[in-house]
């Protein structure tokens, strides 16, 4: 703005004028304002909308956690006897089992030891060898510097699945112990000592010699010694108490222990004789002997350790499940139901346990309240937005009347309350089947969990179908492996136009008792469908004149298994020798023949080679192209309908097998819905970016004007001061005028 001259002049307030003027100019703008401030409540409707409706996805996103419906509860009525743990494959009900012994490690150990580490156990060198079950022997070299603590550490080493430890028993005399445990239990853990050079004995029991207590009287000094075979089976110790004194000749008088002392036996009070007359049998097997050369006085205590070699036999566990004894070799039980795992902890003949195996419905339960909570947030959003009363003389909500909100509301709504697509009446197929229920009037809905825990417990796989990106067999004889957000709904036909098979070699002829000694050469081909064609290997095997069939189909596979081939020799159903490639896949390539030709007294096989070739599984899905996987899995070509389904077919096995049913359940079909509607290119995005176009066309409008009002006032302002500057020099040229004419003289005028 230039400097203001206003009315200098003239008088005129061109200031009032031109701001008159401008307003016409403002009001424009201020109009357009409006506009955008109209477009900018809808824009954030529309942006409001469109987080709830990704909130309400991503609450649907949650119901396709695959983990969600694979959670059962595992519970054990008494888990003193056992527990259990199960996996979402476990079948759901209630199993009764009863754990009638359950399975112990093999325990064995030496007689007692001077010291661990300064004595050897050998005299000389040699060996000490063990086996575990069925394992591989172990050998381990000693000489007459292997101490005990050296043997136990070579064990150890050797990691032969048995574990070596040295324990001081507390023994007077020979204290050490080296105890061999088997780490697996059952009979799979039973130790066997096959060589032993050392002077350790694991194999007999042994009778150590009679201590006397260091606060015995002195009064008695006659020998006292142990003796016998014992017969027990625990290790312990013999206590002998004086109970009354006197001479080793039937006076004095003793009570006995057989478990360290924790019990005695004093013949009702009476106590037992004290004789010299020879060994005096105590129990189990085991004497003791003394001499008569003192008194011995009362609480006089001598005391013999006994020991069994087998601390703990080895057995296998056993439970009985509907009348039925199982046996196994471990406490871990994971094979008698599937998905279930029994943890054995104590035997309890007589008394049943009781295992249930119910579904989680707690987490599937709070997925279902988030996905409602947010659709009733969507509802009542879109509810506020179209409820207007004109006669309220309120403005409308921004999305009142709008046709994409309306569309946005419709289908959400036909989705939550209708049938998911691709569920047929065979399965549950609604969320309203599942326990929510549609307000008429306000269409909000609610969730009754008891209909859902029904659901679960009756079919829990159906509500799977209804919730999660689902898929299965519907029919025939193979396995449903997986699919991906790329398959889309729909049921599929599994057909097999080339089954996989192995190579096999058949003559079609019975074979005979060998008349005649016959050679046989077997070729086997890893690599057939190489560019190169792969390479042959060949052995030969003998067979002898007189040879039976089945001694010709035995020496067959020793030589077949000997040469290293995956190959097997069988009859067949007419009694004809087949050698067939243990490996399917067309890989697999066999060439058979024999010296002899086929005839009477001979394998038949003929001295024409017989040719085989395996061949590689081909097949469609849903009438398009599959790829093979891992040599039996078909899986959906990428740009089909069928893309991403993987279905494992049995070997030698071709045509028409089933179909595969895929559902998008609510995890995937809403998320889907609504990417429609806020995703790239969706209904509320278009709309959104219409909306910013339409804003940014206004305040270009805005600017335009701003623009048009500053150049109308600067062309104004010049007017009125060029005016301002025309009427000054017009007055001053007045002025000067009426000064001109003031200055020139007065003229007289009269008569003469």
């Amino acid at each position: 703005m230039g400097i203001a001259i206003s009315g200098i002049a003239s008088g005129i307030d061109s200031d009032a004028i031109i701001n008159q003027l401008l307003s016409i100019e403002t009001s424009r703008i201020i109009n357009i304002q409006r506009k955008i401030a109209v477009q900018q409540q809808r824009k954030d409707a529309l942006t409001t909308l469109t987080n709830q409706l990704e909130s309400l996805r991503n609450a649907a996103r949650k119901l396709g956690e695959s983990d969600l419906y694979s959670q059962v509860n595992a519970s054990s009525s008494d888990t003193g006897v056992l527990t259990v743990d199960a996996t979402g494959s476990a079948a759901l009900g209630n199993y009764s089992v009863e754990v009638l012994q359950v399975a112990t490690r093999h325990r064995v150990a030496a007689q007692g030891f001077v010291d661990k580490s300064g004595t050897a156990v050998a005299a000389d060198a040699g060996s000490f060898s063990f086996r575990v079950g069925d394992g591989d022997e172990v050998e381990i070299d000693i000489d007459n510097s292997t101490s005990l603590e050296d043997l136990a550490r070579a064990i150890n080493d050797a990691d032969a699945g048995v574990r070596a430890d040295i324990v001081n028993d507390g023994s007077s005399t020979d204290p050490f112990r080296l105890i061999l445990t088997a780490e697996n239990t059952g009979s799979d853990g039973l130790i066997t000592v096959t060589a032993n050079d050392t002077t350790l004995d694991f194999e007999n029991t042994s009778i150590e010699s009679a201590v006397a207590a260091e606060t015995n009287s002195a009064d008695y000094a006659g020998a006292v010694s142990s003796g016998g075979a014992y017969t027990g089976t625990d290790n312990t110790s013999f206590i002998v108490e004086i109970i009354t004194e006197g001479a080793a000749d039937g006076t004095a008088k003793y009570r006995v222990s057989t478990d360290g002392g924790l019990t005695f036996d004093d013949n009702g009070g009476a106590g037992f004789d004290v004789t010299s007359a020879g060994p005096i049998a105590l129990a189990d097997g085991v004497t003791i002997e003394f001499e008569d050369d003192g008194t011995l006085r009362a609480g006089d205590t001598f005391s013999i350790d006994v020991f069994n070699p087998e601390l703990q036999t080895p057995q296998d566990a056993i439970i009985n499940v509907n009348g039925i004894d199982i046996r196994k070799s471990s406490n871990t039980v994971t094979d008698v139901f599937d998905g279930v795992s029994l943890n054995l902890q104590s035997a309890s003949v007589g008394q049943t346990v009781n295992v249930s195996i119910t579904r989680e419905t707690g987490d599937i339960s709070q997925s279902l309240s988030g996905l409602l909570g947010a659709y009733n947030g969507v509802v009542g959003f879109l509810n506020a937005q179209f409820s207007y009363d004109p006669e309220s003389g309120a403005a409308a909500p921004p999305l009142n009347g709008d046709p994409t909100a309306r569309q946005v509301a419709r289908q959400v709504q036909q989705f939550m309350t209708g049938r998911i697509p691709g569920l047929g009446s065979d399965t549950i197929s609604s969320l309203a089947e599942l326990g929510f229920e549609t307000n008429p009037e306000t269409g909000v809905m609610s969730f009754n969990s008891a209909k859902l825990d029904e659901a679960l417990r009756d079919d829990p796989d159906a509500v799977a179908r209804v919730l999660s990106r689902f898929g299965e067999r519907l029919s025939g004889d193979f396995e449903f492996v997986r699919r991906t957000q790329n398959t889309k709904a729909g049921t599929y036909r599994v057909e097999v136009t080339q089954a996989r098979t192995r190579a096999e070699a058949n003559s079609g002829v019975a074979a005979e008792v060998l008349g005649a000694d016959e050679q046989i050469t077997v070729r086997l081909n890893r690599r057939a469908q190489n560019d190169d064609g792969g390479v042959f290997v060949e052995t030969t095997i003998d067979l002898t004149a007189g040879d039976t069939v089945a001694q010709q189909i035995s020496k067959l596979n020793t030589g077949l298994a000997d040469a290293g081939y995956a190959v097997t020799a069988y009859l067949d159903a007419d009694g004809a020798i087949a050698i067939r490639s243990d490996e399917y896949g067309g890989d697999y390539a066999l060439e058979v023949s024999s010296d002899t030709a086929a005839g009477a007294g001979t394998t038949n096989i003929g001295n024409v080679v017989l040719e085989a070739q395996g061949t590689d599984l081909e097949g469609r899905i849903g009438g398009r192209p599959a790829r093979v996987l891992d040599g039996d899995i078909l899986k959906g070509e990428d740009g089909y309908d069928t893309d991403d389904i993987e279905v494992r077919i049995p070997n030698d096995t071709s045509g028409i097998l089933g179909e595969v049913r895929i559902a998008d359940g609510v995890s995937q079909a809403l998320p889907n819905l609504i990417d429609a509607f806020t995703g790239p290119g969706g209904l509320l995005r278009s709309r959104t970016s219409g909306i910013d176009n339409r804003i940014s066309s206004y305040e270009d409008d805005i600017l335009a004007q701003e623009r048009r009002a500053q150049q109308i006032e600067e062309r104004l302002r010049r007017q009125f001061a060029n005016l301002e500057v025309t009427l000054g020099q017009t007055q001053a040229l007045g002025d000067y005028v009426t000064q001109q004419l003031a200055a020139l003289p007065k003229v007289s005028s009269g008569k003469s």
